[in-house]
């Protein structure tokens, strides 16, 4: 979410907006740090699916499915998406890419090995996230927290911004392998995050 405070633009035409302004690249090598620092929870990916939330300019997807998992990645932006369908096609890679609004249209329920979110802050869609998990599967999110603003003293919206505590609170019935809040380094800057790794219990 931006740090600009009180946008109103539909959530498509925003995020259209700014890849067509600044440009994307489908698929960078550069996955979120919260991801790569957690691949061993990842276990043996072959044959199994992963999804990846707001899943942006797909580096997350590309980190994925270069270990083996079959991706489904979906966001908001149809101009996103279609970079990503036509990346994915080109290089052969098991990326699904659709255009998925999660404010409004339902997560497939118990799908998922592995279900990634990353900078992408929807409250009322924690449940969702827990119930796409298959058993034994992982949830590994990261998302800005108060240090972002109390720490480094950057402006954002507040309603895209973690409370202390909030996120390891938010999935009482998953089993939190790890857990971080602070100030991170992030894509090259320092960043306050709130980051959890979770797995839905094997009953």
């Amino acid at each position: 979410m931006s740090d600009d405070a009180g946008e109103a633009q539909p959530a498509r035409e925003k995020w259209n907006q700014r890849y067509a302004e600044k440009g994307l690249t489908p698929f960078p090598d550069r996955p979120s740090e919260w991801l790569r620092e957690n691949h061993e929870l990842l276990g043996r990916p072959a044959g199994r699916r992963a999804l990846d939330v707001a899943c942006g300019d797909g580096r997350n997807s590309l980190y994925l499915a270069g270990h083996g998992f079959t991706v489904d990645a979906v966001d908001v932006s149809d101009v996103a998406v279609a970079a990503l369908q036509a990346a994915a096609a080109e290089r052969g890679l098991p990326v699904d890419a659709r255009v998925v609004d999660i404010e409004r249209e339902p997560l497939p329920v118990a799908r998922y090995d592995v279900v990634v979110q990353i900078n992408y802050l929807q409250r009322d869609l924690f449940g969702a996230l827990e119930r796409a998990l298959t058993p034994g599967g992982l949830l590994i999110v990261e998302t800005v927290a108060r240090a972002h603003v109390d720490e480094l003293g950057h402006r954002f919206d507040p309603r895209f911004v973690l409370d202390e505590g909030e996120l390891l609170r938010a999935f009482p019935d998953l089993l939190v392998r790890h857990y971080w809040e602070g100030v991170a380094e992030r894509s090259g800057r320092p960043r306050g995050v709130a980051s959890l790794v979770a797995e839905r219990r094997v009953i």
